[in-house]
């Protein structure tokens, strides 16, 4: 017969038929002796985990300082709590039974384990109670494993694993409890006690890997942390074939993916097996052809949500594990048209969207690794799946922050070259189904040039705008220039004096692009008059100091450098020409518009007075009045 101690302050006493609690009841009992340590127990059993920890703290504390008979309580209520009929009490009962054993060594795990075994015997439980029965087990091997002394005693170990097994037939009750428990003890576990202790134990349910999801992930968990014991001789002795895939397995790991792929659909998250088993492809040089076989020609083929989902998280969380030819592969097939696919479809009303995901798995992978190569060839992958012609990712793509400077120099010098040269043999092009059922005939190539452009002057916008992208003032001033000059003007012939010039367009820009392009500089300008200080210039002079925005290190406005650079183009005839050429009452009107405003900043610079109240308001506004020009109004210059 166990005690329950009772709410009510007064404690109760034991019946005088029990033996067993007399040494609890007497003067110098439990009960009587002292009220809070018996409260240890009431909030070890409390959903609230700031309180049981607090109580499992206080419990130790106690033991510590303590006398008599109260650690053979402690173990005897621990162990009672690991079949609690609440849910959150047992975690809180593992736990403090495993601290308990983490602090007293002296106590032998043989005995702990045989008290578990005799507690909870589910051969001779009620069938009501056989559920309490059942976590009551695995929640004591649970203990046995965080007290960290599991792996000290072999027997005791191989008796843990054991126990785990036969539990593993309890599924509606433990699901993959078992089988992940084992997998943990195996992560800690020395090669020499695999080899000895555990490798004959684990030998039917690693034969049995296709079996499963959960026996396929022990094999997988077991190849990563003991390949020198699971060599491929003995692999072959296990499943027939000396590694994980060949194409005898290709429809078996199909199969189960499938099913792992269901069993997470209300979690949305990636099945832990999935990226062990890229990294035992990885290990056994078989990616390509799990990825075309199993991927792309198998899980891609099943019409479901989870299935789909389940490709796009793998592929998301598998780049920071593949080279730069196995990222390629990735990026370039039908997983990523079917993603682009569904994020099409997902703009639709009520539908769900994996983008954001996605993004996450992107940004957390451009974060982690500091290769550039690889870097540059994530952000170009996602940049090229197109659908006529329209990139799927957002042009404000929060990821883009995380590119080092070189980089993000060399993702701009490929935005610009796509813009002159639009090359769709390099992208990812893909069609919805809708799409492809629509025959209304349109030059298809030309709508994809004009989408694929508009996308590109965004994004390169968005690189200025977005202040958490790391850039130098000459990469601003480049994307500046590129805008405005393809904005207004044309390239007749190279000419060193304008960079601009070197690369002329193949396809020739149209009045609805150039439109665009107009009202996108304006959105420019208002950008670069707001920009904060760039480079090493935001870190120089007094953190007191007011900050100056839409100003370059060197003090000149941003709008300033474009008025010039507007100035270089008109002085330039012989290599560049503007779309909407300024007669020769506009020139002059320009001319005296340029005069003006620099007599008006030198006389601002020599009035120190008025320096404070004109440069900050007058001159931006006349140097926007002028670029204003551009458009096409010879009344906004005069």
């Amino acid at each position: 017969m166990v005690l329950s101690p009772s709410p009510s302050p007064a404690p109760t006493p034991a019946p005088a038929a029990a033996p067993a609690r007399t040494k609890l009841t007497h003067s110098g009992g439990v009960l009587q002796k002292n009220r809070e340590f018996l409260d240890f127990f009431w909030d070890i059993a409390k959903p609230e985990q700031e309180i049981r920890l607090m109580a499992i703290s206080g419990l130790l504390e106690y033991l510590r300082s303590s006398e008599g008979d109260d650690l053979e309580y402690t173990i005897q209520r621990l162990i009672e709590g690991l079949a609690a009929t609440r849910e959150t009490a047992r975690p809180g009962f593992s736990l403090a039974l495993a601290q308990v054993l983490q602090c007293k060594e002296t106590i032998l795990l043989r005995t702990i384990l045989e008290q578990i075994k005799k507690k909870h015997d589910i051969n001779i439980t009620k069938k009501k109670f056989i559920r309490n029965a059942v976590f009551g087990n695995f929640f004591g091997v649970l203990a046995l494993s965080q007290s960290g002394r599991l792996i000290k005693e072999p027997d005791i170990l191989l008796e843990s694993i054991q126990l785990l097994q036969s539990l593993s037939k309890y599924r509606q009750y433990l699901r993959d409890l078992p089988a992940k428990t084992i997998m943990d003890i195996l992560s800690e576990t020395p090669e020499n006690v695999f080899k000895k202790i555990l490798f004959g134990a684990l030998q039917e349910d690693m034969s049995s890997a296709f079996s499963t999801p959960a026996q396929l992930h022990l094999l997988l968990v077991a190849l990563q942390r003991f390949p020198k014991v699971l060599k491929p001789k003995n692999l072959k002795k296990l499943l027939g074939s000396s590694a994980i895939l060949s194409p005898e397995n290709v429809a078996k790991l199909i199969e189960l993916l499938k099913v792992a792929a269901r069993s997470v659909k209300k979690d949305q998250t990636l099945p832990p097996l999935a990226l062990d088993l890229v990294r035992v492809t990885l290990q056994e040089g078989t990616f390509e052809m799990f990825w075309k076989d199993v991927v792309e020609n198998g899980l891609l083929k099943e019409p479901s949500g989870p299935t789909s989902y389940f490709c796009f998280r793998l592929l998301g969380a598998s780049l920071p594990l593949l080279s730069l030819s196995q990222l390629n592969l990735v990026l370039t097939g039908e997983v990523m048209r079917q993603y682009g696919d569904h994020v099409v479809i997902a703009q639709l009303p009520k539908r769900f969207r994996f983008g954001p995901e996605m993004t996450n798995l992107v940004d957390s992978f451009l974060e982690s690794t500091q290769d550039e190569a690889k870097q540059f060839m994530v952000i170009k992958g996602f940049s090229s799946l197109t659908n006529y012609g329209h990139p799927v990712i957002p042009s404000y793509w929060k990821v883009v922050c995380r590119l080092q400077s070189s980089v993000l120099v060399k993702y701009v010098d490929w935005l610009k070259n796509m813009f002159t040269s639009p090359d769709f043999d390099i992208c990812t092009e893909f069609s919805t189904k809708r799409q492809k059922e629509n025959k209304q005939a349109i030059d298809r190539t030309q709508h994809s040039v004009v989408r694929l452009r508009s996308w590109i002057v965004a994004r390169l916008i968005s690189i200025v705008d977005n202040w958490q992208v790391k850039k130098e003032e000459d990469l601003v001033m480049d994307i500046a220039r590129f805008i405005f000059f393809h904005a207004f003007f044309g390239a007749k012939r190279y000419t060193s004096d304008i960079p601009e010039t070197e690369v002329t367009l193949t396809i020739p820009l149209d009045e609805k692009t150039r439109d665009m392009m107009e009202s996108s500089f304006f959105c420019l300008l208002n950008h670069l008059n707001s920009l904060p200080p760039l480079g090493d210039s935001a870190e120089l002079g007094d953190k007191n100091e007011k900050r100056v925005f839409g100003v370059t290190a060197d003090g000149n406005l941003w709008i300033y450098c474009l008025v010039q650079y507007a100035s270089v183009l008109l002085s330039q005839e012989r290599s560049v020409q503007a779309v909407k050429p300024f007669t020769q009452i506009q020139r002059k009107a320009w001319d005296r518009m340029l005069q003006s405003v620099e007599d008006l900043q030198k006389k601002i610079k020599n009035c120190s007075e008025t320096r404070g109240l004109c440069f900050p308001a007058a001159l931006p506004a006349c140097w926007h009045t002028a670029l204003q020009g551009w458009r096409g109004f010879s009344g906004t210059i005069k």
